[in-house]
């Protein structure tokens, strides 16, 4: 197949197949259908010059794909034109063509992007192919962009060039039509000048021939045709072509029959036309005139068009291919980052995350997101399994008590549950094929032999047996531990430990009911146990995952926080604007990352019941005043101002200040983000019957009906590209409404598209009897220098503390237990700020340590994961990584410290 381009010049389709070839059939089959093809050529034209190349971009462009992994069409035909292609094709034109050397460089620039631009198509074809039959390994992000962007590219370059060259050709014929027209009516006003009966004829034939020697002029009526001598009419002569249409429907080409290409036919062509005479409509005036000089012409444009649409195309490949890197090699790095990380995860050894601070974020999302949703479609999955099955084996056991072969059938098709029943006593009268294959004991084995007890650890049973003498009040043993609260209509499942008969001990989730006969009384018990162990692995797994996010990534985000905030603050000197610019954008990002993690990390404590709430009686205005405080400073980013005008009740509320601060920032936080520049947001309190009313509204774009219901779900955002656009993890509003019912409220929202949202935190209140003090918001003065030991591996962390530390304080570094021990045994400190995982053992040694060497000396523990609770007691002070800035680290230090120097007496030196 071929289409015309520009005159003279037709692009040749059959290099695709060869292409697709490469693609799915591989070397030795392309090579085959690019000699086929070249034979064809060869057939077609009547002349072989052509077949070196085609057979040589088959071989060469398979040989690229198939052994170089060179997967991109486009750049490996462009690779095969550029070292091979062109100069095979001069070398061979040139020595057999006998052409001309322009003749040739355009017969060889010509074949080259004729082969390109099927490359281009045979590449879309590939990923169209990719794409219906769902072939993901060869719909990569590069290949569609760098093939959607070139076909772009070319259809926008190149239209415009083949309109023009349309254009340029419909002007030349049209000058031709004039020219040739205006001749014609130039002899009929001669004609029709001769009186009647005259027979001039051919003297007038003759004068206008002699005025116009270029062309041929004739008049023809339906017996003969008048020329002058020695010239001949060949677009009408008989046995000649037919005409050929133009651009004009009244202007025709005659071309001559013969072995000519497509150029040498029309330069030996003729234009003409023929026009009735005014006074004889029977005979009509027929003017020709060679095409050859018009064919110079076009043959000279279309050099020009061709050379203009070769430079159009390589620069289109090259900002193709320049785009769709730029594209798409970020996108590439993170997804093999993501595939290692799950790899990580299954395997249970964690890959160091890297150190770009978007790639980890986009990085530990995906991880989590596609954990979270592996463990809960998992979970889902058995949970309703385990409900819909537990209800329809004893609604069928009650049903068919009587047909017992239907019944094991039944249960017996229930192989992923181990379904155990007993008679009244306790001997089993069931055993299915699940419970079978799980503990390895045949039903011949079991039925009418043995007792539940078989299967389960003597300690454990003892154990449990203790818990509901203890809790009914009556000693409860033997069978009776597995079914008491069974016969007292309890059906919640309780975990067991299953052995198996090689001695394999194995988690279950066991439901035991009563099987009732047709009075009510217990004719026996069944139980569905359902083996547990994966969901273990997958929760020991999250917990390993947590417990790595919580230790490897605080620490070093924590360094990151506090050495970019040094450079932002100009401690260590003002920076150029620019730098600046990236400073304030990763220093945001970074606090970004660390609120992400908090908030992961808050999420899984909430759902496994660890968080720790440290419950105070504190002022409610004072706690409304930290927290615009806290978000002052992203509200002029925002251009956004604080409205705090309304007068607050004088209440004390009972509440964890961190996480009431942690609501509070995040509902004020959302106020600033979603409110328009130059807006307001309005922090009041109203108290009512014992509670306080804490409001925060704002003048933004409300939330949409469809989303109201989903607001407080996890990881919900709202679907509109703007919303999205505001970022966050859509997490922040699910943990303020866990940690403020945790706290005895209620978190709550009104709000109408267009008009702005009101948050309101409900908690109970007490009036406040007496004002508070006024406390001091300065930093805290000391009489001499605060001495720290940093108990700390990561030297980072603590070199980006003692720099961001002024003359009040002196760190000492121990990198180790054995490092910490030695200066403890040597040194003075009067804090000690201790890191709980160190390369040589846990932290919680080091405590009882200094409580002896030094009893007045504060610890504060400065962790990257979760403290326990008890752990809290036995310090001064416990904090997170990631939940402090350096500087409020820094005025914690010194707020645990200045008691102690003020009951000092004197100074050390």
């Amino acid at each position: 197949m071929s289409l015309p381009l520009f005159f003279g010049i037709d692009l040749i389709f059959g290099s695709i197949a060869v292409m697709l070839a490469a693609v799915y059939l591989g070397f030795w089959a392309a090579g085959f259908i690019a000699l086929v093809g070249a034979l064809y050529t060869w057939f077609l034209w009547g002349q072989p010059l052509a077949m070196p190349a085609f057979i040589l971009e088959g071989l060469v462009v398979a040989w690229l794909y198939n052994k170089r992994r060179l997967t991109n069409l486009v750049l490996a035909d462009l690779a095969f034109w550029l070292v091979i292609g062109l100069p095979v094709v001069v070398l061979v034109y040139s020595a057999y063509g006998g052409m001309a050397d322009s003749a040739v460089m355009l017969i060889a620039v010509k074949q080259a992007l004729n082969g390109i631009f099927n490359a281009l198509l045979a590449g879309l074809v590939v990923l169209l192919i990719s794409y219906r039959t769902r072939q993901s390994a060869s719909l990569s992000l590069s290949w569609i962009i760098f093939h959607s962007m070139l076909s772009a590219i070319l259809l926008a370059g190149i239209t415009p060039i083949i309109i023009d060259a349309r254009a340029q050709r419909d002007a030349l014929e049209d000058a031709v039509f004039e020219r040739l027209s205006n001749i014609a009516r130039v002899l009929d006003g001669r004609l029709q000048a001769e009186p009647p009966g005259s027979d001039r004829l051919d003297y007038h034939l003759s004068r206008m021939q002699a005025m116009f020697p270029q062309v041929n002029i004739a008049v023809q009526n339906d017996q003969q045709v008048y020329v002058t001598q020695g010239h001949q009419i060949r677009s009408i002569t008989p046995g000649f072509p037919t005409e050929v249409s133009t651009s004009r429907s009244d202007l025709q080409i005659w071309l001559p029959a013969g072995d000519f290409n497509s150029v040498a036919r029309w330069q030996r062509g003729v234009y003409w036309l023929r026009i009735a005479l005014s006074q004889s409509p029977e005979r009509y005036i027929v003017v020709e005139q060679s095409a050859e000089s018009l064919i110079a012409i076009r043959e000279a444009q279309r050099l020009n068009k061709f050379l203009l649409l070769a430079g159009i195309f390589l620069g289109s490949i090259f900002l193709a291919w320049l785009i769709s890197r730029f594209l798409s090699a970020p996108v590439v790095r993170l997804a093999i980052a993501s595939e290692d990380v799950e790899l990580s995860v299954r395997t249970g050894r964690f890959a160091k995350v890297p150190g770009n601070v978007a790639k980890e974020f986009d990085q530990l999302s995906s991880s989590l997101n596609h954990m979270g949703s592996e463990i809960a479609s998992s979970v889902k999955i058995l949970e309703d399994s385990r409900g819909k099955l537990a209800e329809s084996v004893a609604i069928r056991t009650q049903e068919l008590a009587d047909t017992n072969g239907l019944l094991t059938s039944v249960l017996d098709a229930a192989e992923d549950f181990s379904i155990v029943a007993t008679d009244s006593q306790g001997l089993i009268t069931l055993f299915n094929t699940g419970a079978q294959r799980l503990l390895g004991y045949s039903a011949q084995q079991m039925v009418g032999r043995e007792t539940p007890a078989l299967l389960h650890d003597p300690d454990e049973v003892k154990k449990v047996a203790d818990e509901l003498s203890s809790a009914h009040g009556v000693a409860i043993e033997g069978f009776r531990v597995f079914v008491h609260e069974a016969e007292l209509g309890k059906r919640e499942p309780r975990e067991w430990t299953y052995i198996t008969r090689n001695g394999q001990r194995v988690p279950v989730l066991l439901v035991v009911t009563v099987i009732r006969n047709a009075v009510g009384g217990i004719a026996g018990y069944l139980g569905i146990a359902e083996d547990i162990s994966e969901r273990k692995r997958l929760e020991q797994v999250k917990t390993e995952f947590v417990s790595t996010v919580s230790h490897e990534l605080r620490t070093p985000l924590t360094s990151i926080t506090g050495a970019l905030g040094m450079l932002r603050s100009g401690v260590l000197g003002e920076l150029p604007e620019p730098a600046k610019e990236m400073v304030n954008l990763a220093h945001n990002n970074s606090q970004r990352l660390t609120n992400l993690i908090n908030d992961l990390l808050d999420i899984e404590k909430i759902a496994a019941g660890k968080l720790h709430f440290d419950y105070q009686q504190v002022a409610l205005e004072e706690q409304l005043i930290q927290a615009v405080a806290s978000v002052s400073q992203y509200a002029p980013e925002q251009e956004v101002k604080f409205d705090t005008s309304a007068p607050v009740p004088q209440a004390l509320i009972q509440v964890d200040p961190q996480r009431f601060q942690q609501v509070l920032s995040n509902l004020l936080s959302n106020a600033v983000k979603f409110s328009p520049r130059g807006g307001s947001v309005k922090l009041s309190a109203s108290m009512q019957d014992g509670r306080v009313r804490i409001s925060v509204i704002d003048h933004g774009e409300g939330i949409a009906e469809a989303f109201k219901s989903r607001i407080f779900q996890r990881f919900a955002q709202a679907d509109s590209s703007d919303q999205r656009r505001k970022g966050g993890t859509g997490l922040g509003l699910a943990i303020s409404r866990e940690l403020v019912e945790h706290m005895g409220g209620e978190l709550g929202f009104e709000s109408r598209e267009g008009e702005g949202s009101t948050f309101w935190v409900e908690l109970p209140a007490d009036p406040m009897t007496t004002v508070q003090p006024e406390q001091e918001k300065g930093p805290l003065v000391t009489s001499r220098r605060i001495r720290v030991l940093h108990v700390e591996d990561d030297y980072d962390l603590h070199q980006v503390i003692r720099h961001s530390a002024d003359e009040r304080f002196s760190f000492q570094l121990a990198t180790s237990m054995s490092q910490a021990r030695l200066l403890i045994a040597n040194q003075e400190f009067d804090l000690l700020l201790l890191d709980l995982e160190l390369p040589d053992g846990n932290g919680v040694a080091l405590i009882d340590e200094v409580r002896q060497s030094w009893p007045g000396c504060s610890i504060m523990l400065l962790a990257g994961e979760g403290i326990d609770p008890a752990l809290r007691l036995r310090v001064e002070a416990a904090v997170l990584k990631s939940a402090l800035s350096i500087p409020d680290l820094l005025r914690r230090i010194e707020q645990l410290t200045v008691k102690l120097h003020s009951d000092r007496e004197q100074p050390y030196d």
